[in-house]
């Protein structure tokens, strides 16, 4: 599709100037041409037992009910003319949703590489907010390429939005540019207006956030600079630490552990790394990794969650991929608990979730080409209780309770 120019070279250098542009070679968003009006009925399914599911490859929502069999699905298709490939979500206090668009390249053009589209898009992405009660769309914000995560703030006040840029990562690095030159943005938005509070380029192809109880910082997983970087949510500028992996870290754009997604529980935080197969623990106090905290895992470890284990003790839920499983860590021993593979009925795990009852649930992609699934596994045993059958590509789960 022929999309429109951006900006004029004015605006954007003036929003350059201001740390509020996007990215110099990207295609116009869809926010700005506007987005079609999609008419839907009220989901029937309430929303204290519904989950929320993006079909990345469906360019819809799955609602499943948790204490039935039910599923329904909602188009987010803004514009006919592209693929809005719905990339992870988040949900506030009133049941609205909030989901970012990736707008990919062709995947035809990359039938080889299932993943060659994640963060490979040239085109601006959008954030949508949903009406909690119809999934219709009720506005919509530009945001850069490839948006990753999208993360509300416990408060609901603020969302903070990733960028997989790996396109960028790559045409940088091959144009001999400087590290920071090869950096993505995170971007934080008022969640009521969907305006920018605030936004600055932070590492190479950042991801996965996890954001303090008191929301006074956040952790991205920087994937294509092999580091975290811990963000002072309080300040405008949004200072920044960065935290590398180890001290043999890859080359920015090629990474060596490649972290993926981090998640918080109490004062450590446990980080997933797809290159390196494994998990490491993080000290929030010492902003250090503690020694002989890697755990290796066998598979790339995709996004985690914790839960409460026996004697209150923290532990997290690691979904796996090649193989394909999850496992059950425990972030004080740096020990893996349990363990579980998983065959045809979860195909490609890729984030963990528990619910506030203390149910666990995983979304699992299939092969990106059959509908995927959402299967409820138990916590400790980590066996598969029940699924449901989605859409195409899931990749991300919000809960409405």
């Amino acid at each position: 599709m022929n999309r429109a120019a951006g900006a004029r070279r004015a605006t954007t250098l003036l929003y350059l100037v201001l740390g509020l542009a996007s990215c110099e070679t990207c295609k116009a968003g869809h926010a700005r041409k506007g987005t079609r009006a999609i008419e839907s009925e009220p989901v029937p399914i309430a929303r204290a037992r519904a989950a929320y599911v993006t079909n990345n490859g469906a360019d819809t929502i799955s609602v499943i009910d948790r204490g039935g069999d039910a599923v329904v699905a909602r188009s987010v298709d803004v514009d006919p003319d592209a693929h809005e490939a719905p990339h992870h979500l988040a949900i506030d206090r009133e049941g609205d949703l909030f989901v970012a668009l990736a707008f990919p390249p062709d995947e035809k053009a990359n039938a080889s590489d299932k993943h060659a589209g994640h963060g490979g898009s040239d085109s601006a992405g959008a954030l949508l907010r949903l009406d909690g009660a119809t999934l219709s769309v009720r506005a919509s914000h530009d945001v850069d390429q490839n948006p990753g995560d999208v993360v509300l703030t416990h408060d609901g006040t603020r969302l903070l939005v990733t960028h997989f840029d790996m396109r960028r990562a790559m045409q940088k690095a091959k144009a001999g540019a400087i590290t920071s030159e090869m950096y993505a943005r995170l971007v934080v938005l008022d969640a009521s207006s969907l305006d920018v509070i605030a936004a600055r380029p932070l590492c190479v192809a950042p991801h996965g956030i996890a954001v303090t109880p008191d929301d006074r910082t956040a952790l991205v997983a920087c994937y294509g600079s092999d580091e975290i970087a811990i963000v002072d949510l309080t300040s405008r500028d949004l200072k920044a630490t960065h935290v590398p992996i180890a001290s043999a870290a890859g080359v920015p754009g090629a990474p060596r552990f490649g972290p993926y997604s981090v998640v918080i529980a109490g004062d450590r935080a446990l980080v997933a790394d797809l290159e390196s197969a494994d998990v490491r623990v993080l000290d929030l106090g010492a902003r250090q990794f503690l020694a002989d905290s890697t755990i290796a895992l066998g598979a790339r470890a995709m996004m985690p969650d914790a839960i409460k284990g026996a004697d209150d003790v923290d532990v997290a839920i690691v979904p796996l991929q090649g193989p394909d499983g999850v496992a059950r860590v425990d972030f004080g021993k740096g020990a893996i608990e349990a363990r579980a593979a998983f065959g045809a009925e979860c195909k490609n795990p890729h984030v963990a979730r528990v619910a506030s009852d203390g149910r666990a649930y995983v979304v699992c992609e299939g092969d990106h080409v059959a509908p995927g699934a959402v299967v409820q596994i138990d916590p400790k045993t980590l066996a598969i209780v029940k699924r449901w059958v989605v859409g195409v590509y899931p990749d991300g789960i919000v809960f409405g309770d």
